[in-house]
């Protein structure tokens, strides 16, 4: 509830929060039509709410965990030697906290400051990535330091579009140089699908595990072998899926720039909880020591449980699914 001392209004910090809460939910729903997904109990936990970022009426994938601090006279602490910097004072034990929180989150993960002293009505807010080192000080462990030309707003969709990774595919494509041990070849008498399937079993096992830079973990199993050898794609793309197994292993280990692929798919699974499945590419051109280059795509699948609780950590799995030379017009799937 507000008093009012020494003729001015004090507001509680549950009344700063929902002035938060309520900034940001406006944009993400109104001007930006997305999802948002507010967590019940925020009890300290360093996330307040979900965006699920849509284009039109469909769910991209994209999927950014958001921190709400609101109130200038609570938090704000600019520093002269930073004039383009918003300093946002949280404390080096809250930041020392939850920063390894917030760099195990599913997806993007980003703060957003709303200074409800300048205007409480429309109060300005600017946003921050919290998996981004320069915004914590170096100088001041207990201050977060915001780019003042990132004001959070109806501008900036196109901004959070690109944190999960939807930026133009048109990009210079990183190269791989293939190595003889890379490549499915057969041996004596056995088939390319028989010597695939030794590699792909031996990727499989925990002795040869798969991690991305950027994703963590990925599963290799039954899910990405049953796609490749599924009957319904032509004989020619399960052969060429098959002599790039090798390939795919190298730019899944080597390789962190990701793109989103195709339309994601939301349920509501109900008592709070949402399911978001989508499909991710890695792209790379890559020499082969026999034969012209060319570009591969690798296709993971991904799965993420998120629920309201801010209990409950959000559950990710990634799998690899596919692999296949782009060509144009084709769909190699």
């Amino acid at each position: 509830m507000a008093s009012k001392a020494a003729g001015a209004t004090i507001y509680s910090n549950v009344q700063k929060e929902a002035v938060g809460i309520r900034v940001v939910e406006t944009f993400v729903r109104e001007p930006w039509d997305c999802l948002w997904q507010e967590f019940d109990a925020r009890n300290d936990k360093g996330i307040d709410g979900v965006i699920i970022m849509r284009r039109g009426n469909t769910e991209t994938g994209g999927i950014v965990f958001v921190q709400v601090k609101c109130g200038g006279n609570g938090y704000r602490a600019d520093q002269k030697k930073h004039p383009d910097r918003i300093g946002v004072k949280l404390g080096e034990a809250y930041l020392n906290g939850h920063k390894p929180r917030w760099n195990a989150m599913p997806g993007p993960c980003v703060i957003v400051f709303v200074d409800d002293t300048e205007d409480r009505k429309n109060p300005p807010a600017w946003w921050g990535d919290l998996k981004d080192p320069s915004i914590y000080s170096s100088t001041n462990k207990h201050l977060l330091l915001l780019p003042k030309a990132q004001r959070f707003g109806s501008h900036s969709k196109g901004d959070f579009h690109r944190l999960c990774g939807t930026g133009p595919i048109d990009k210079v494509l990183p190269l791989i140089e293939a190595m003889r041990q890379d490549l499915i070849v057969p041996k004596g008498k056995e088939t390319l699908r028989q010597a695939a399937r030794g590699f792909y079993k031996q990727w499989s096992t925990l002795s040869f595990p798969t991690t991305n830079p950027t994703l963590g973990e990925v599963l290799v199993n039954r899910v990405g072998w049953r796609h490749i050898t599924n009957q319904s794609r032509l004989v020619e793309r399960q052969m060429q899926s098959l002599t790039l197994i090798g390939i795919a292993r190298r730019m899944i280990d080597e390789l962190n720039d990701i793109d989103m692929l195709g339309r994601a798919r939301v349920t509501d699974c109900g008592d709070g909880w949402k399911k978001v499945v989508d499909h991710l590419g890695i792209r790379a051109n890559v020499l082969f020591p026999h034969r012209h280059q060319s570009v591969v795509l690798t296709v993971l699948r991904r799965e993420r449980l998120i629920s309201a609780n801010a209990d409950t950590m959000p559950q990710q799995k990634i799998w690899f699914l596919s692999v296949y030379e782009l060509r144009r017009g084709v769909n190699q799937n």
